[in-house]
């Protein structure tokens, strides 16, 4: 079979090429030394030169002729490559090489992105001296994209990013979960595995979808539109954000529509003790485990002659996001995990007497807040004089129940597309054999938007790695607070929504681990034992494998019948069973918005709950941000949290 050779103008292909023309014909950065190509498919190579230019493409001595595009892209695809020896690729022009590539495998290959528990690395997993000393596979190939953020799609990988031999050197920082997968799909079915780890800890998924696919949608159309403001003019995206803030905070209930900004003198408001650091230690018992938002103000004072001129607000570092205002005019936000903020004031802001700054602080993990220091609390005029802000602040805790307004979207790791831009965009064209999702946990706080979100990632994926790719979702294991009331799901809503995308998509597996988790620590070393849920999904996902149930039982059906529900499960292997107790824990029986505890018992391969003659809409299992569940399959197979209608 011949090679195929294409010109590419325009986005007749849609791979995130930049307009950056190279000088001689180059492949995409996504190609290197090492890496490994996809097996059993054609095999694509794409790249840049010149606008027009002519050059040969060459693997393994099969030549094809290319001539790049009007805007200087190209692809050419050779017939799909066998296992075996490693192949070789060339760019020539006029019969002298310009590129070559070496040490190129046919195999499987694998993208992992998420968030940190995804980006956490082989170094500090469980036994992690031995489990890195014993890292040497030559035909594993670990491909890590280095952190970076882009406004617009790029081309090139990140700096420093390229394919290596799996090694105790390489694998060090390799992400841990990604690599146990990938080692054991190799060792499995023989084959040399080329693994993408993509990752970046406390992203939102928002920030990993391409824009272009994200604005289709209504949802996030105007988050989009106002992105692409901010591309060509920040200060206008600045007060239109700013506008749509504080639109979103008088329009929740939560908030009885009150402006805080206009009236920042009113209200209740506790003075801060010593100087600003973590709420936590402020000795409020309020604030002592507090995550979400909390106000603080302090007021100062100007002559006529400093009030006239502009100015530069320094209100310190914030953990890890702030809105702030000058005399009830926003002037800005960032999201930052503790940078030092300074924010423009124009001239005709300030005023001669009282003036005040109001800062809303957000924090989502750890410390949080307002932490100073005191010299960076401070107006620093235009004429270089300086008024303190180190004394006098203020602070009002704003309630759980109000819900955060939507981040900015030019906010990196919690905005939109910014991470697809730069660690996704580059691999667009390649082959896959399937993918791994582990995120979540910086959008559990609105788990029930995460199911469209969570659709829209794998359009995009498939969109760029091929149709009807697999994708095995990691959905989130225990953490948090154990749960002491029904019908408060906490971080059981975006496990929830993990899971109806996996019900309906029979690409999409769930890899269940909430028994994986600890309640103390968002980051359990034990990234071996979640990967063993991982291999089992992508096993019966990409493998074919018939003896790979998903990840536990699933359950299909509950219908009533009389003073009980009775649930049925698929995927059950060596029937039911439960642990620590005769009974099944954590079932709630729900009507409407009520939800009440109910007992469950095992009746052979199904679960009888009691809930008694009153109708009741709903079953749901296993709830809450750390909830104790007991429902396992003999296999030892844990029944994931689920939400399922009553019939």
């Amino acid at each position: 079979m011949k090679p195929k050779c294409f010109l590419i103008a325009g986005a007749a292909l849609g791979l995130a090429v930049a307009g950056a023309q190279a000088d001689t014909p180059r492949l995409a950065d996504v190609f290197g030394d090492h890496m490994v190509l996809q097996r059993d498919v054609p095999a694509r190579l794409f790249g840049t030169a010149d606008p027009g230019a002519a050059f040969i493409v060459s693997l393994d001595g099969a030549d094809s002729p290319v001539r790049a595009g009007r805007d200087g892209r190209w692809w050419v695809e050779f017939p799909a490559l066998d296992m075996g020896e490693a192949h070789e690729i060339a760019l020539s022009v006029d019969g002298e090489i310009v590129q070559s590539l070496e040490d190129v495998l046919a195999g499987d290959v694998f993208l992992c992105s998420g968030q940190s528990n995804m980006e956490y690395p082989m170094s500090r997993v469980t036994y992690a001296e031995r489990e890195v000393a014993g890292a040497g596979h030559p035909h594993l190939r670990l491909l890590h994209v280095n952190r970076a953020l882009s406004l617009t799609p790029e081309s090139r990988l990140p700096e420093g990013s390229a394919w290596a031999v799996a090694t105790p050197d390489t694998a060090a920082g390799f992400s841990a979960v990604c690599y146990y997968t990938g080692r054991a799909l190799a060792e499995a079915h023989d084959v040399p595995v080329g693994l993408i780890a993509s990752s970046w800890g406390g992203s939102r998924i928002e920030s990993w979808i391409d824009g272009k696919v994200a604005g289709r949608t209504g949802d996030h159309a105007g988050q989009i539109a106002l992105l692409d403001l901010y591309r060509n003019d920040p200060a206008a995206a600045a007060d239109a954000y700013a506008e749509s803030w504080q639109a979103s905070w008088r329009a929740d209930p939560a908030g009885a529509g009150a402006a805080v900004w206009e009236a920042p003198e009113a209200g209740d408001w506790t003075p801060v003790p010593g100087p600003l650091r973590d709420w936590r230690q402020w000795g409020d018992p309020a604030l002592t485990d507090h995550l979400g938002m909390v106000w603080h103000k302090v007021g100062f004072d100007l002559r006529e002659a400093q009030a006239r001129q502009g100015a530069r607000l320094h209100i310190g570092a914030v953990d890890d996001t702030d809105m702030t205002w000058l005399n009830g005019t926003a002037i800005g936000t960032t999201f930052d995990w503790g940078g030092l903020r300074v924010y423009d004031v124009p001239a005709g802001l300030l005023r001669p007497g009282r003036n005040s700054v109001l800062v809303n602080a957000h924090n989502d993990y750890g410390e949080g807040g307002m932490n100073g220091p005191d010299t960076e609390l401070r107006l620093e005029l235009a004429d270089g004089g300086q008024v303190s802000l180190a004394e006098g602040w203020m602070y009002r805790k704003v309630p759980a129940a109000m819900s955060s307004p939507k981040p900015a979207p030019w906010f990196t790791i919690k905005g939109y597309t910014m991470l697809h831009n730069a660690m996704i965009a580059p691999l667009d064209g390649l082959r896959l054999k399937g993918a791994v999702w582990y995120q979540g946990e910086s959008n559990a706080g609105d788990g029930a938007a995460y199911e469209s979100l969570l659709r829209l990632l794998v359009e995009d994926w498939r969109a760029k790695f091929g149709d009807g790719l697999p994708v095995t979702v990691v959905q989130l294991p225990r953490y948090g607070a154990l749960p002491v009331a029904a019908g408060e799901p906490g971080w059981g809503v975006i496990r929830e929504s993990m899971r109806r995308v996996a019900t309906g998509d029979p690409q999409i597996g769930l890899a269940v681990t909430i028994d994986r988790g600890d309640p103390a620590d968002i980051h359990p070393p034990n990234k071996k034992a979640v990967a063993e849920r991982v291999i089992r999904v992508m096993q019966a996902l990409a493998y074919d494998a018939p003896d790979a149930a998903a990840s536990g039982p699933v359950a299909r059906q509950a219908v009533q019948n009389g003073d009980a529900v009775r649930i049925r499960f698929d995927g059950l292997e060596e029937g039911l069973e439960t642990v620590s107790a005769a009974m099944v824990m954590g079932l709630e029986a729900c009507t409407g918005e009520t939800c009440r505890f109910v007992p469950g018992r095992l009746d052979a391969d199904a679960v009888i709950v009691e809930t008694g003659p009153a109708p009741v809409d709903q079953i749901r299992y296993c709830q809450g941000d750390a909830p104790l569940c007991n429902l396992f399959d003999g296999n030892g197979l844990p029944a994931g949290p689920f939400w399922i209608p009553v019939d």
